[in-house]
Order: C-alpha cells, then sequence, then structure tokens
C-alpha cells in the first residue's frame, strides 16, 4: 500500500534533524511524565516514535523550537485517539472537550478546579504559555484558530458516526481538511523556521490553494496508509472509504482514485507555488520577503515527504493482534483525561 502513495520529487529523501535521538528521548520522556506508561497499551503507543516524526517533520528548528513542535504534535495525536472512543460518537460529547481545550490554549489557563486537573492539561497549560511568549501576536492568533478548526473537525466526525452513514465526497472533503490539522501543522513550519507568512498573503486566494491542496495531499496520504486500520474499526472518516460509498465503487477501484486524486493536488499544489513568486513581486513584495514565504511552503513538502518516511518506521498503524485489544486500544487515555469535560466555559481574554 505504501508503495503507490504519490507525493512531491523535491524534497528526495527529505531532510532530518540533527536533534532527532534528543527530540525522541524528550517525548517519552514526556510521555512518562503524563502517565503514559502506566498501562501496557499507553506503554505500547509511546514506541510509536512522536520524537522521530517531528525530527523529519521539521528539521530546520532549533532544539528549543523542536521541543515546542513535538509537543503539540504529540498532544494533538493523543487527543486524536481521544476523539475515536465511543463516548464521543455524538457532537455533544465532544463539544465541552473542545470547549475546555480552547479555554486551555487561549487563555493559558485551565478552566477546571483544581482537582479536575490532569498531567496532561496542566502540561498543555504551560505549553500554551509558553508557545505564546515564543510567537508573535499575529501568528499565535492564527495557530490558535487552526486548532480550533482542528476540533471543529473532530466535532464534525462525532455528528458523522451518530448519524451512521458516511458523508458525500465534498462534505467529507471540507471536514478531513479540519481534521487532519494541517493548518496548524504548517503554522509551526513557519516557528521551526523562524518566519512569518504575513496575514494578508495567507489569506490571498493564491496562498489559500497552495495551503488546501497541502492539505488534502497530507490527509489523503494518511487515508491510504491508515486504510486497513480504518477498515478494522468501522471508521468511514477514510476517503477511500467516503468514495467506495458514495459512487459504489470496488475497494481496488477506490484505492486507485485516492491515488489518482493525490496526484492531482500535488500538481495543483505544484502550479501555484510556481505562480507564488511573481504574484507576489507584482503586488511589491521585496524579493527577501518572497523567499521567506517560498521557504515556507517548501517546508509544506518537506512535511509531506518527511511524514511518509515517518510511515515506514512507525508503530501507530499497526493493527492490534491480541483478541479484543481493538476495542481497548485507547484505555490508557483514561489516565491520561479521566475528566476533561463537563467544566464551565469561561470567556476568552
Amino acid at each position: 500500500m505504501l508503495a503507490t502513495i504519490p507525493t512531491y520529487a523535491d524534497p528526495t529523501p527529505p531532510a532530518v534533524s540533527p536533534y532527532a535521538q534528543r527530540i525522541e528521548e524528550y517525548v517519552r520522556t514526556l510521555g512518562w511524565s503524563l502517565g503514559l506508561t502506566e498501562t501496557e497499551d499507553g506503554r505500547a503507543r509511546l514506541e510509536a516514535g512522536y520524537g522521530n516524526f517531528v525530527a523529519w517533520t521539521y528539521p530546520e528548528a532549533s532544539f528549543r523550537d523542536l521541543c515546542l513542535c513535538a509537543e503539540w504534535l504529540f498532544f494533538t495525536f493523543i487527543l486524536d485517539d481521544l476523539h475515536t472512543l465511543k463516548i464521543y460518537d455524538e457532537p455533544e460529547a465532544w463539544m465541552p472537550v473542545h470547549r475546555r481545550l480552547m479555554d486551555i490554549i487561549n487563555n493559558g489557563e485551565d478552566p477546571a478546579p483544581p482537582r479536575e486537573r490532569t498531567p496532561f492539561t496542566k502540561a498543555l497549560t504551560n505549553l500554551s504559555v509558553r508557545t505564546r511568549e515564543r510567537l508573535s501576536p499575529g501568528l499565535r492568533t492564527r495557530l490558535n484558530r487552526h486548532l480550533d478548526l482542528f476540533f471543529q473537525g473532530f466535532a464534525e466526525e462525532s455528528e458523522n458516526r451518530f448519524r451512521g452513514t458516511p458523508p458525500g465526497i465534498d462534505s467529507f472533503t471540507h471536514t478531513r481538511r479540519l481534521s487532519v490539522g494541517m493548518e496548524f501543522g504548517f503554522d509551526l513550519v513557519e516557528l521551526s523556521q523562524g518566519v512569518e507568512v504575513p496575514q494578508d498573503i495567507y489569506e490571498m486566494g493564491l496562498f489559500r490553494e497552495i495551503v488546501e491542496a497541502a492539505s488534502d495531499v497530507v490527509a489523503w496520504q494518511n487515508d491510504l496508509h491508515s486504510l486497513h486500520l480504518d477498515q478494522q474499526r468501522g471508521d468511514f472518516h477514510n476517503v477511500v472509504i467516503v468514495m467506495q460509498h458514495a459512487d459504489g465503487m470496488s475497494l481496488q477501484d477506490a484505492i486507485d482514485s485516492t491515488v489518482a486524486k493525490v496526484r492531482g493536488r500535488v500538481a495543483d499544489f505544484l502550479a501555484a507555488e510556481e505562480k507564488l513568486v511573481p504574484f507576489l513581486e507584482a503586488r511589491g513584495l521585496a524579493r527577501a520577503d518572497c523567499e521567506d514565504i517560498l521557504k515556507v511552503t517548501a517546508g509544506m513538502r518537506q512535511w509531506t515527504n518527511g511524514c511518509l518516511h515517518w510511515y515506514q518506521n512507525t508503530t501507530r498503524y499497526a493493527i492490534p493482534t491480541a483478541p479484543g485489544e481493538l476495542d481497548q486500544q485507547h484505555d490508557h487515555l483514561q489516565v491520561l483525561l479521566p475528566r476533561l469535560d463537563h467544566v464551565p466555559r469561561q470567556s476568552c481574554r
């Protein structure tokens, strides 16, 4: 399956951070501090190599910034796993979780009473404060907005699961762009490189084409790679399964169509990227500023190819072999987040 997944020709091979070993040790220590090693499944999940993941996706970051990127990616992997629990098969169950997470992220404070705070929510609070200190107000606002959209994607998936049928392809594409979380992942590319795309440029149609194409590429590559696991779980939030259901096609035809869709979005990205410099220069942007923005789009390609390299080495998408293990795969989350919901709403400051 992995060999059929198309991607960008450059960079090949993708770069890797010189801090790869240090950041893997850092993430494992973080997992220990959160209580991840208190269950067998948690210990197994920590073997997935999340530090190696950020070493391949943010290779230019200083060690300090790589730690920030690693924590955000590690925490969002945890939350992605959390959202697969059956208790969140309806949006009303996810909403208070979403609300509390955004209160922590926006305010740098946990709205829950002290007795309901966990090592995870305390660590997320600390991470939010350190990130706010590191980023400009504009990039921090954008990152927080994209995290909010990421959690909104989970809410839309909960609504689909509650309804019990796969969404149509257009609805799925919108939701998958949110739930793959690449907008905030690409915000971290800017952090890792020490550059920032001006907000007016970020909102321009051409740059939005680049971001959306890159998000689709990552999402559908992930769907191809994790198809076997989604089938086992009965999770229809996968572009292959959605197309198979919507068009009544065979599994192989749906896989082939998805491969073609990924190739098409790679081509869309490259075509828009090629237009970017003349487009920006025509609007009076200095060449150095154009090069900084191109550095960010090159970082998106690096992120994608680095992620594909990680897929070859991670155990995250392995199907459990023990009877009943699939249903209990995320039991460790009850240790990390035993009382994440049912907290009062606080206004953002």
